[in-house]
């Protein structure tokens, strides 16, 4: 028994996670920069993180840090890179550049979407610095004392501000990295006059079915339907002619004792425990439009699928 849901029933929401984490300075990758010409012999090896032992060049960190980072365009908002306050300071700007930097860049897997904007937290010995939301990373306490900045999506630190004498010895970075969850809630409506019949096979009667054994080639045997037959709902039925057709259940104890799944009217008012034929629901399953099930749903307890109330179910799941 399928229905299809309409689209109104449906809903997804996304809302952002995040996860803390919790880096020392020999597992994030420190890249110095510096200012100068740049020369194919001029090499450096990492010392620190995934990267450790791998080469660079740290006149060619400095000019891809300019090129987008600190290329002019901070007050653009249609070309700069990176969050940025509304308020524009020529004598003291958010981004500067001197003639050296410190790097730290942060592995994709470790910041997801991004890092999480006011999340982070550098200290370098007994100094703490936060960011400021706006990609500035400010001594801890103070609104204006600016080392460097936090570019999120690109999970990359950069001290710009006396860097010589920042990250020297042992350091610790955290931050919260950004992961978009969606929330996928259904609505699903069973009306009074929808799934009130046992899909168990013991609840439908086949009439007419015709069977015969046949033997192939081989001399194996086996059963083939030469007749369908008519499947009925064991109740009692009236036909356009008038006539009634009972295939409701027939007690053990007496022959003149059935019921069946049509019931309810007759009983549900003298029988309030409800023992008259009506299925109870366990599990609902949801059905892509090639009615390949993509998602099972158990609900806590069984319900009930009365015949003269709908019965509504909400389902939800993160993806």
């Amino acid at each position: 028994m399928l229905k299809r849901i309409p689209k109104s029933d449906i809903s997804i929401r996304p809302f952002k996670a995040y996860k803390e984490w919790d880096k020392a300075s020999a597992g994030v990758t420190l890249l110095e920069a510096l200012n100068g010409n740049y020369t194919s012999n001029d090499a450096n090896t990492i010392t620190t993180g995934l990267l450790s032992g791998s080469v660079y060049n740290k006149y060619s960190v400095f000019g891809q840090l300019r090129a987008q980072f600190y290329n002019g365009k901070e007050n653009d908002p249609l070309n700069r890179l990176g969050s940025k306050t509304n308020v524009y300071n020529e004598t003291n700007p958010e981004r500067f550049l001197s003639g050296s930097a410190k790097v730290i860049s942060i592995p994709q897997n470790c910041i997801g979407e991004g890092i999480k904007k006011g999340s982070v937290l550098l200290i370098d010995g007994n100094i703490k610095y936060v960011d400021d939301k706006y990609s500035n990373l400010i001594l801890s306490g103070s609104t204006s004392m600016r080392i460097g900045n936090v570019f999120y999506n690109q999970g990359l630190v950069v001290i710009t501000s006396g860097s010589n004498s920042k990250l020297t010895g042992s350091w610790d970075i955290s931050f919260k990295s950004t992961q978009t969850i969606y929330e996928h809630e259904y609505l699903l409506i069973s009306n009074e006059d929808e799934f009130n019949v046992s899909t168990n096979p013991t609840a439908v009667v086949e009439v007419g079915r015709e069977t015969l054994l046949i033997t192939d080639t081989n001399n194996k045997i086996y059963k083939t339907t030469t007749n369908p037959g008519v499947k009925y709902i064991r109740k009692i039925s009236t036909l356009e002619n008038g006539n009634t057709l009972d295939y409701s259940y027939i007690s053990t104890y007496s022959s003149s004792i059935s019921g069946g799944f049509e019931q309810y009217d007759l009983n549900s008012s003298s029988d309030s425990t409800g023992s008259f034929l009506l299925p109870f629901i366990t599990t609902i399953g949801l059905y892509d439009d090639n009615c390949d099930l993509v998602a099972v749903a158990k609900l806590p307890q069984p319900i009930k699928s009365e015949s003269d109330m709908p019965v509504n179910f909400i389902v939800r799941f993160d993806t």
